[in-house]
């Protein structure tokens, strides 16, 4: 059976976690730490022991790295929005233009951000 198919049942203080809630982004980091976690035990552990041991140990670490990037990334699409609109005005218009690009373009950047995205590990501005 496919890991996408699979259940993840976490521990009692980690909610339960269905395979189809994962993005596709975070089963990798699972099926990639199923492969170490079988390699350091010498056996296969199987996709829902990794699944519940990544998240109790790494998915937040994991999901906050990430987000900070996404944001890195969105505050930089939001420097260029602020410098064009200046550019065009001939002045500095400040917090307005990037209040502007998020009223325009928030949503749809983070909708885009998120297909873009979806396969890849490493964020542009990864230090791994």
């Amino acid at each position: 059976m496919e890991a996408s198919a699979m259940a993840c049942s976490p521990s009692v203080d980690v909610p339960h976690i269905g395979a189809s809630d994962l993005t596709r982004a975070e089963t990798r980091q699972v099926e990639q730490h199923k492969y170490f976690l079988s390699q350091k035990r010498g056996a296969d552990v199987g996709f829902e022991m990794a699944c519940q041991d990544w998240f109790e140990k790494h998915s937040q670490e994991w999901r906050e790295e990430r987000h900070r990037r996404m944001l890195a990334m969105q505050r930089d699409e939001i420097a260029k929005y602020k410098w064009l609109r200046s550019e065009e005005a001939r002045r500095d218009l400040g917090s307005a233009a990037a209040l502007e690009w998020i009223r325009l373009y928030a949503a749809a950047w983070r909708d885009w951000f998120e297909k873009e995205y979806e396969d890849v590990d490493e964020l542009p501005g990864a230090h791994r």
